[in-house]
């Protein structure tokens, strides 16, 4: 009995362990490909880092965003049919908002010429999840 005891606490041990491990090789993937992401924008765009559930689609860089002094760009490299985008401020302002069908238009891009300086969230939504990040705009 005390032997199976062992075995067992042993295994849980081994578990909690090996979970740790996947976790710390999730985030490393994670990061990569966010920096893989900056070959994806088009020049000119500054890399939105985006997190979500989202963004773990079939393609790595499923969703690509960008921001540049007068325009957003967002890039689905995966068809996800019909995504929410909407802009808010720093306050939690709505400051934009469309509805996209991914399965007719990969790129996006909105012009941000109206919004004054400051940091800005970008979020993407629909059935299979949602993507956000910030950028800023001056």
């Amino acid at each position: 009995m005390k032997k199976n005891v062992l075995i067992l606490v042993g295994l849980c041990i081994l578990g909690l362990f090996s979970w740790q491990i996947q976790a710390a090789n999730v985030e490393n993937i994670c990061s990569i490909n966010n920096r893989d992401m900056e070959d994806n924008v088009p020049h000119g765009y500054d890399v939105i880092v985006l997190h979500g559930t989202l963004m773990f689609g079939i393609n790595p860089n499923s969703i690509v965003a960008g921001a540049s002094d007068d325009a957003v760009y967002i890039g689905f490299n995966q068809d996800f049919g019909l995504v929410n985008i909407s802009i808010y401020n720093s306050m939690g302002g709505l400051v934009y908002s469309a509805v996209v069908n991914t399965s007719v238009q990969q790129v996006v891009i909105i012009p941000i010429t109206f919004a004054a300086s400051g940091t800005y969230t970008v979020e993407l939504s629909n059935a299979f999840g949602y993507a956000e990040g910030d950028f800023e705009h001056e």
